[in-house]
């Protein structure tokens, strides 16, 4: 039988809440490990590199996967049915508000966060994935090499199709399909373009500047005919012929994205949840990176102080904390993305959007919650 290593925090993906919460917990002087089922941590992800530019002030994170600043969002209603037109949007469907942030290298940035853990002395591995749970023990696969873990506490950072919650046997997330490639851009740089299409369903478009290039993407809340490489396809061709773009793909990825709010509960036993796998995706814009960051500095900063006090109150208080900053803001939006949804194929397409996308003061007015 594989030998048991003991830890005290095992930490299960590296993305920005994994290895938020490996740092947090390794730099309180706690044994942790960081496990990552990716080859090399931080690739591919399915992400569109936007980020609200508080994120790097208020997580006092270094900027050097910073490459490109936005000043502005820019949204369009195309209310044709036809998945091939895109240049549709009359102007009074336009919206243009500042929306200030910065467009991310997400490799860079998710290596960043790994390096800083290693740094405080968290253990990681990479190619290494969660294939079982045997009582108090989990089991991982690294490799060809079976490991055997018995950590105190374990943190859920894996993601929206999280192995934790499924060997846990938790409900599942509602999850969006989201695509994109990496095209020239020749588009203007102080912004990112939003675009609404019945084509995409219950989802938007989006083209987000970085320099030279642009993130060319789509999310659709379903994909039961496998669509949504061809509805990407007609995009780029789309916001090509309104000269956003260039022909030319330098890279192209995708996945799930959680847009079903936050989990009923975040500590289940000895388990805390953040990030995606804590459902704490923008249920409307699929936006995750920031309340990753943050959701995972909270996790382990909790397990630390539970370890080191004895006080597993300190786990109930990482539940309260992080459905106080983040509760409100996404029962809201996940009361839009369900009128949305409800009201996708409505006769006034463009009064549907603004009243469910951020950028739109329609936005901000509560809908009334459905079961």
């Amino acid at each position: 039988m594989p030998e048991v290593h003991p830890c005290e925090v095992l930490v299960v993906g590296a993305g920005p809440a994994g290895s938020r919460a490996a740092w947090a917990a390794a730099r309180a002087g706690i044994d942790t490990l960081l496990i990552d089922a990716k080859t090399r941590i931080g690739e591919q992800p399915h992400c569109g590199e936007f980020v609200s530019d508080r994120l790097f002030v208020e997580a006092q994170l270094d900027r050097a996967a910073i490459l490109h600043r936005v000043e502005f969002m820019e949204t369009r209603v195309v209310e044709s049915a036809d998945p091939s037109t895109w240049e549709a949007a009359a102007p009074r469907a336009v919206n243009v508000v500042s929306s200030r942030g910065f467009v991310i290298d997400r490799v860079r940035f998710d290596r960043d966060r790994a390096r800083e853990a290693a740094a405080a002395g968290a253990t990681i591995f990479s190619s290494t994935r969660l294939v079982r749970r045997d009582g108090e023990l989990w089991v991982a696969r690294r490799r060809s090499e079976e490991l055997i873990l018995r950590p105190k506490f374990t943190i859920a950072a894996d993601g929206a199709a999280s192995a934790v919650g499924r060997l846990l046997e938790l409900p599942a997330h509602t999850l969006m399909r989201g695509i994109q490639i990496e095209a020239p851009f020749t588009g203007q740089g102080d912004r990112t373009y939003i675009f609404f299409h019945r084509a995409l369903n219950r989802g938007y478009g989006w083209v987000f500047p970085k320099g030279q290039v642009a993130n060319v993407g789509i999310g659709v809340a379903s994909d039961p005919e496998g669509k949504s490489a061809e509805l990407l396809e007609c995009f780029v061709t789309g916001v090509a012929r309104l000269g956003l773009i260039r022909p030319g793909t330098l890279g192209r990825w995708g996945g799930p994205i959680p847009v079903s709010g936050l989990r009923e509960e975040l500590v289940v036993r000895d388990v805390l949840f953040c990030g995606d796998a804590a459902g704490l995706t923008h249920p409307i814009t699929g936006a995750g990176i920031a309340q990753a960051v943050f959701s995972g500095e909270l996790a382990g900063r909790a397990a630390a102080e539970a370890l080191q006090t004895g006080r597993r109150a300190a786990l109930a208080d990482y539940d309260r904390e992080v459905r106080a900053r983040f509760s409100g803001v996404l029962a809201h939006a996940l009361s839009k993305k369900r009128f949305l949804s409800d009201n996708w194929d409505s006769p006034d397409f463009r009064a549907i959007c603004q009243r469910t996308w951020i950028t739109f003061r329609g936005y901000h007015k509560r809908e009334r919650a459905t079961t």
